[in-house]
Parts: structure tokens; sequence; C-alpha cells
């Protein structure tokens, strides 16, 4: 299987987890929604972490060559990429307020209750220790693919009750960024993403099931009580 074949499959997997289900069948009522916000806040700055990692991709020397065009193809969609994907933890602050509920600090940031989280997410961050760019493409790829199940999962979930228009980190605007993303890092390295790379794979496992871990334990620790239950239901 190649590298988005794997991506394609392990997305689908991801997308299966039972917080995404609860919210998908609105279980969870309007007036829980906002209970992962702050560990949404603290998360999504590491994603910041994330991609500045990931796009850490230096334009080559050479480009007079074949595998040099495309290399600098990588390094200029890179350094795109970073400049799109920048500053969007920032909006958390915004849903926060709009959610009623106050700034996240850094005691709150790395209280003990979200050791857990920090974990999963440190798991990602190493990934990128000496990565190659080949790596550190196919990390953003296993991210991106992640981050468009969560986002647009919990969009369609404010959009059905009213608040996609209020919220900035779950609305329009960084949907519409996020949904092209995944597409353009295939097409910018079409010939990584067709191998088969065990090596490689293995950063997509790591990045998949970090991820998967945080959301089981979080959507167990924040909405047990409603992700556990499938006859229930809260749709407005």
């Amino acid at each position: 299987m190649n590298l988005a074949a794997h991506i394609a499959r392990r997305t689908a997997e991801y997308a299966s987890l039972p917080v995404f289900r609860a919210f998908a069948e609105d279980r969870i009522p309007l007036e829980r929604f906002r209970d992962f916000f702050e560990e949404q806040a603290m998360a999504a700055r590491f994603f910041q972490d994330f991609i500045w990692a990931a796009t850490a991709i230096d334009a080559p020397a050479e480009v007079d060559t074949p595998e040099g065009r495309r290399a600098a193809a990588v390094a200029a969609f890179a350094r795109e990429h970073r400049r799109v994907d920048s500053g969007h933890y920032r909006w958390t602050a915004r849903d926060l307020a709009t959610m009623g509920l106050p700034p996240l600090d850094l005691d709150r940031c790395f209280a003990l209750g979200k050791l857990d989280t920090r974990i999963q997410l440190a798991r990602i961050l190493a990934c990128f220790h000496d990565a190659s760019a080949e790596a550190r493409l196919t990390v953003l790829a296993a991210l991106e693919s992640a981050g468009a199940v969560t986002l647009g999962t919990l969009f369609a979930y404010a959009e059905r009750h009213g608040l996609a228009g209020e919220l900035l980190y779950l609305g329009r605007a960084h949907v519409h960024v996020e949904e092209r993303q995944v597409g353009s890092i295939l097409e910018v390295a079409a010939e990584l993403f067709s191998r088969e790379d065990p090596a490689l794979g293995a950063l997509v496992d790591t990045v998949f099931d970090a991820l998967s871990r945080m959301f089981q334990d979080g959507g167990r620790r924040i909405y047990g009580d409603l992700v556990g239950a499938p006859e229930a239901s809260h749709a407005a």
C-alpha cells in the first residue's frame, strides 16, 4: 500500500472514533459543546509547532536537475504552507471568550489533568527530530488529513447548532483554508506519496495512533456519559 492510500485508510479509521460519531449524531447537547474548548486551545498551540516543524524544509543549492527542481518546488510549497497555516491557534482565544470561558493560562494548559493529552502531542512532535524533508512532508500530510476530519466534524456540529458564524477556530474561514491542504501536499510530492515506504508509513501510524489515543481518552474523560449512549439524541 502506498503512502497516499495508507493515509486515506488511517483517516477513515480516525473518522470513526466514538467521540466524532457522537458529535456527528448530535449526541453531545449544545450546553456541553464547550467542555472541550480549553483542551482544544492547548492542542491547537501544539499543532502550530507541528506546522512550523513540518515546513522547516530548506531550498536546495542545485536546481538545474529534475531532482533539484522538485526539491525547490517542495521548499517553496513549505514556505507558503507555513505562511497560510500560521497563527490559527490564536483564534481559539476568541472562541473561548465567545463560549463564556476564561483565557487559557499556563497553569491550566500544563495541568496534571491534561498530561496524557500532552504526552500524545509530544509523540508527534518527536517525529520531527532530525527528520528529512520527506519525513516532514509525510507527517504534515497525515496531520492535515486528520485535521480535516476533526475540524470538519466539529464545524458541522457548530453549523447545525447556529454557532458557525460566531466561532473562528471552528468557523467557516478556517474550514475553507484547511479543506485544500491535503490535496496540495499530495500534489506537490506526488512521487513521494505514490511509494510504499515502511519507515515513512510508520510515521503516519505514529501520528494517527497518537491523535486517536488523545481523542479517545479525551472523549471518554470529557463526554464519556454521552459518547457511550448512541440511543440518546440531542439534535436541535
